[in-house]
């Protein structure tokens, strides 16, 4: 799962990447920071409590930083807008804080205005890559039939698809259909990508952290499920993570704020995916392991191992709260509660798998 952090000149999305960051190697490029960050799970820890391995293996994200700001009227360069399309979630940082020794480059602090100035740049571009689209469908409609019957629905699609653009809204708030989706896949459309939007709010605002997130999600959620916020004193936290566990706790309670942001942002952009976690425990490793929600048996055997999607026998399949009060997977075996399942099995959150293969 990729995320790129994304929004207006001194919004502080820089210093979110470093928060988000911090112990996990990110590095510099010519092109953007990249940093690779373990997924927070506590079922993962329970089931290490529980089965005491000797490694543990979490699921992983890559965040993005773009390190040329977005400015407002200026298209976005080549090696911006591919970083964009390889992502998974845009992470749009809205400053709501106020600092004079940071000015904003619009004079004034207005999160909806910036929310709405980011939607517009990112529409714009989605516009561009339709039209030239179009175009070149348009004018291959002299072939033979059989193209041309799948370019006219294309050309079907792609155009109410423009006029949705041209209404200046996101498509990120339309529903589409699985195949509409899987067409639509290597255009590399931005506004189609779900958005967490992180409001960066002043230290003194904290004890309202939740009042401030509940209000912009009322007003941003989309009908598609794809748009959602966090708020976050993101100075606050960048400084809160360098320090010991209990003395960041200790703060946060005499701050009135809720638990550490990183967890809880990373939670959300999991979220927006639709995605489920299972389990494997294989010899003296407990992992977990994301994937989109409605993965078969035999799909995830090919996440852990093309040996094992390519030898697939069977899956043995426990919930996750089911091996937690029986102990151990050879209790559950023993009891046969272990359920045995075919390729087409579909994977349910929380199941711990156990994949029989043949090499």
């Amino acid at each position: 799962m990729d995320l790129a952090i994304i929004g207006l000149p001194r919004c502080g999305k820089t210093t979110l990447f470093s928060s988000l960051a911090l112990g996990h190697g990110g590095k510099a490029g010519h092109e953007e920071n990249i940093a690779v960050v373990k997924i927070p799970d506590e079922r993962l820890e329970r089931l290490a409590e529980l089965l005491h391995p000797k490694k543990v293996g979490r699921a992983e994200l890559r965040l993005h930083d773009l390190p040329a700001p977005f400015q407002p009227g200026v298209a976005l360069d080549p090696a911006q807008a591919a970083s964009l399309a390889g992502a998974d979630v845009l992470v749009h940082v809205v400053r709501a804080f106020h600092r004079d020794d940071v000015p904003h480059p619009q004079s004034s602090i207005d999160p909806e205005r910036d929310i709405v100035a980011m939607d517009l740049e990112l529409i714009y571009h989605d516009l561009g890559i339709v039209e030239r689209r179009l175009e070149r469908l348009e004018a291959g409609m002299r072939g033979p039939r059989s193209e041309r019957e799948a370019a006219e629905r294309e050309l079907v699609l792609l155009r109410y698809l423009k006029e949705y653009l041209e209404d200046e809204l996101p498509l990120r708030n339309k529903l589409f259909t699985p195949q509409e989706l899987k067409q639509l896949s290597g255009y590399g459309l931005l506004t189609l990508k779900p958005m967490l939007l992180v409001i960066n709010i002043d230290e003194a605002d904290s004890p309202r952290i939740a009042e401030i997130e509940s209000d912009f999600r009322a007003r941003y959620a989309a009908s598609g499920g794809k748009t959602t916020a966090a708020t976050v004193c993101v100075q606050l936290e960048r400084e809160l993570v360098e320090l010991p566990e209990e003395e960041a706790s200790q703060f946060r309670q005499e701050l009135g704020t809720p638990e550490a942001a990183a967890p809880r942002i990373l939670g959300l952009a999991f979220g927006l995916l639709d995605l489920i976690t299972f389990y494997t425990v294989v010899g003296e490793e407990c992992r977990a392991w994301a994937v989109p929600k409605g993965t078969t048996a035999h799909e995830a055997a090919a996440k852990i191992h093309s040996d094992m999607e390519r030898g697939f026998i069977r899956a043995e399949a426990i919930a996750y709260d089911q091996l937690l009060e029986l102990g151990t997977l050879a209790e559950a075996k023993k009891r046969g509660l272990l359920r045995s399942e075919g390729k087409q099995y579909v994977v349910r959150d929380g199941d711990v798998l156990h994949i029989l293969f043949h090499v």
